[in-house]
């Protein structure tokens, strides 16, 4: 089967699909568009999606398996707060998340973008709190070994170090019921950003099924770091890296408002 199949009874040639083309693989022929390099298609559905009257199909990206675009999306302003009303949940029951729950939150990180629709992200799930626990705790090991380098972050970790050592605070962990950690192939070398985009995915949808989310921040640049003991701890598939770590749960408590931000910034460059 040729990359692309056209319905030529239906084709108006208006050149959406070869305008959309990321990478730039598509020409219009005279009887519409034709495809000059298999090979180098990203598999992004840009040119069946776009297509205004459903002339195109990609072998890649079948047309049987694209769902219209809905028309009765929310209004900007529902949306805009929704995204404002969006929080950062540090604070987490002890039940751990549904599988169901845990699914459908992982599933909606596959439509995030992805350099060069890359995709690739596997992703492992957590729960057991004994392994949880010692993850934090070898991340509070690395911390102290970072302290002792002089690492650009001693001070910041020396505080963080005090209220996990000293006061028994779980600021590293904060006792999250589930960690979920994304991988990619080693090779792969825009993962982390697109570990980043997947997640925060994951972070707007995560309400709509009543989970809470945050970046754990301390976890995940240790992993990037590469600090053995806690990669030990993780199991990663062989020729994978760590790009990414999420705490998931249930929130212990329900925002009530939404706190401003700094004013916005910018400026027009001619």
């Amino acid at each position: 089967m040729d990359l692309l199949t056209v319905d030529h009874n239906k084709c108006i040639k208006c050149g959406l699909c070869v305008e959309a083309c990321p990478s730039c693989i598509l020409n219009m022929g005279t009887d519409g568009p034709e495809c000059n390099f298999d090979r180098g298609c990203m598999s992004c559905g840009h040119c069946v999606a776009i297509c205004p009257v459903g002339a195109l199909d990609n072998k890649y990206t079948p047309l049987a398996e694209q769902l219209p675009v809905p028309t009765n999306l929310p209004s900007q302003e529902d949306i805009y707060n929704w995204m404002r009303a969006r929080r950062s949940i540090r604070l987490f029951k002890k039940e751990t998340p549904k599988e169901a729950d845990v699914v459908k939150l992982l599933d909606i990180c596959r439509y995030a973008p992805t350099a060069g629709n890359s995709q690739g992200m596997y992703y492992l799930v957590l729960t057991d709190p004994n392994k949880i626990k010692a993850i934090a705790d070898a991340v509070a090991d690395w911390m102290e070994l970072e302290v002792a380098a002089g690492s650009n972050n001693k001070r910041y970790f020396t505080v963080v170090l005090k209220a996990y050592r000293e006061r028994k605070q779980d600021i590293i962990a904060r006792n999250a019921p589930m960690l979920i950690f994304a991988t990619v192939r080693r090779l792969n070398v825009t993962g982390v950003s697109n570990a980043e985009q997947c997640f925060a995915y994951a972070d707007l949808f995560a309400p709509t099924i009543g989970l809470g989310t945050t970046i754990a921040g301390f976890i995940q640049s240790c992993a990037i770091a590469g600090y053995q003991p806690l990669l030990d701890l993780l199991n990663v598939p062989d020729k994978h890296k760590v790009v990414g770590t999420l705490m998931v749960g249930y929130p212990k408590a329900k925002y009530q408002r939404m706190p401003e931000r700094q004013h916005l910034k910018y400026e027009y460059i001619d």
